[in-house]
């Protein structure tokens, strides 16, 4: 409350939006430097080599569209645009869930491409996708930060 009287409801809420994302996607780039390094290059069926370069752009894309992703959904499922904590759970479920599941999902895409790389050793990074998610994020943070500014 002390910073929204300060700086303005607006520009708080977006600081929070770009922190939780920020740290989000950082804790996405390290596990998947891990999961890169204990990997080994080859196909599931241990039949094709993998470039690991390519392997690990199209990883590094596909975290960065999940973390996108994933804050569009954090930043629509809680305040101000829910206002009870209850439906901010529910709104989160269901959001992380469509996120995933609907086809044309950019984190569905992104997943898809990783697994299919992953069964033939052809890595198509997934640049598409990135774009929708980012689309999709800065689209989920203009609306929440004005309906902050509303009702801040």
């Amino acid at each position: 409350t002390v910073a929204s009287a300060a700086a303005g409801p607006r520009r708080v809420h977006l600081a929070a939006l770009l922190t939780a994302t920020g740290c989000a996607a950082a804790l996405a780039v390290v596990t998947g430097v891990v999961v890169l390094l204990i990997s080994s290059p080859v196909t599931e069926n241990g039949a094709h080599a993998v470039s690991r370069p390519s392997a690990a752009l199209a990883g590094l894309l596909a975290v960065l569209c999940c973390v996108l992703l994933g804050a569009a959904v954090g930043a629509l499922s809680t305040r101000p645009v829910p206002l009870d904590r209850g439906w901010s759970v529910a709104a989160a479920v269901l959001g992380s869930l469509l996120a995933l599941v609907i086809t044309g999902s950019p984190a569905r895409l992104a997943v898809t491409a990783l697994v299919t790389g992953a069964r033939t050793g052809t890595v198509q990074p997934s640049v598409l996708p990135l774009l929708g998610a980012a689309a999709l994020a800065a689209a989920a943070a203009y609306l929440v930060c004005r309906i902050a500014a509303r009702r801040g």
